[in-house]
């Protein structure tokens, strides 16, 4: 009899154990950081205060359920905050807590792993998918981020999924008012450094709300007093007026230099501008010689390969020199593992243009077997037929796209 009913306690035990709600850790936050490492578990976070009601309804009706215990007791250390009391006040802060009850799921250094949205009381279905998609247990839809957002969901670490999420679904790019929303969802004192500052930077066009941070904070940005970098910011501007007239241009020169009236690299902007106006008016040939001209001036501008190499693959007439110097903007590409086909065309087509007919045919011969892989690929045409041409002695043809 005393063996059977031990044996029942034992049963009744297990039951309990495996029956029970929230297990919720007591003592200090750095002590429950700790407990997290040893265990190898992550945290979550109950931001509560007294006077919350919706706090209460889930300590009461949420957090004992069975199959809300199984799920966080295995992989969280639970801990209770009260947002008004002793560490709390510190606490809600550093999360950023704006309403009660708040949850927050953090891995072990307390850095939170969950961008979604947890605020106020919510039903046991509910509370254990939040659990769920924490622990990337269950994928974020499309529909997810959608509901998300139009909550009011403002966080960093959401912002940035949210974009990424809606270009995969909807091929959509942050606006300028999205950008100043991930801007403003930085802590003040983060604002300027890193990629904040950065962003800020470089999303600053002529008359934005960004460009109206760049001029009331210019000492905060340094790269205004680099001349690569102001010049390409200045430029950015000046390509948004592309498409107007040229009356836009000058009111627009006029306005940067009593904004930054200290600068010295505007007008230097505007040459370079003009240079590359050239690509996109059809005269590559112009094109390649003002922006070899301005690189003799001022040293090569910021994404120079990009402004002049296709110029140079396009162009009909070209000097030897342009292209010989212009060719070794492909080395990288041609010598990669594996090769980059196009970068191979483009160099054995630009060393034909700077004169070297023998050496452009040494480079088809060189890779003739691996242009055989692009043989009936749309994309590789050009490079393909150019080594075809040089392998049997014929002039390449320039870049028609």
């Amino acid at each position: 009899m005393k063996k059977l009913i031990l044996l029942a306690v034992a049963g009744l035990l297990s039951f309990n154990a495996f029956s029970q709600g929230m297990e919720f850790f007591h003592g200090t936050w750095e002590e429950c950081k700790a407990e997290a490492k040893k265990e190898n578990k992550k945290i979550f976070i109950d931001f509560y205060t007294k006077w919350c009601g919706p706090c209460r309804a889930m300590a009461k009706n949420v957090f004992p359920l069975p199959a809300v215990g199984e799920l966080y007791n295995k992989h969280f250390i639970n801990y209770k905050v009260d947002a008004e009391v002793g560490e709390g006040p510190a606490l809600a802060k550093q999360y950023e807590v704006k309403g009660y009850p708040t949850f927050i799921y953090a891995d072990a250094e307390g850095k939170s792993i969950y961008e979604g949205s947890s605020i106020g009381a919510g039903d046991e279905e509910g509370f254990l998918r939040l659990a769920r998609l924490a622990l990337g247990l269950e994928e974020k839809t499309w529909a997810w981020y959608e509901e998300e957002y139009n909550d009011g969901n403002r966080k960093t670490e959401f912002l940035e999924a949210y974009f990424n999420a809606r270009m995969a679904e909807k091929s959509m790019p942050p606006s300028v008012d999205d950008l100043w929303d991930l801007y403003n969802s930085y802590p003040e004192a983060e604002r300027w450094e890193g990629k904040p500052l950065q962003m800020a930077f470089w999303q600053a066009k002529y008359g934005n709300k960004f460009y109206e941070l760049v001029k009331s904070n210019k000492e905060k940005f340094p790269l205004l007093k680099d001349d690569k970098n102001a010049v390409a910011w200045f430029c950015g501007s000046f390509y948004n007026t592309m498409r107007e007239e040229d009356s836009k241009l000058d009111e627009m020169i006029k306005g940067f230099k009593a904004d930054f009236p200290a600068n010295a690299f505007i007008d230097q902007a505007k040459e370079l501008y003009d240079a590359d106006l050239l690509r996109f008016q059809g005269e590559e040939a112009k094109h390649v010689v003002q922006m070899m001209a301005y690189k003799d001036k001022y040293g090569e501008p910021l994404q120079f390969d990009f402004m002049v190499g296709f110029s140079a693959l396009k162009a009909s007439e070209l000097k030897p020199e342009h292209a010989d110097f212009i060719r070794a903007k492909y080395t990288e590409g041609m010598n990669s593992d594996p090769v980059h086909f196009f970068s191979v065309g483009a160099y054995a087509y630009l060393t034909y243009k700077a004169g070297k007919a023998d050496e452009a045919k040494e480079v088809a011969q060189k890779f003739a077997q691996e242009a055989e892989k692009y043989k009936d690929s749309k994309k590789s045409a050009w490079a393909y037929n150019n080594i075809q041409k040089l392998l049997i002695d014929e002039a390449p043809i320039p870049l028609s796209y």
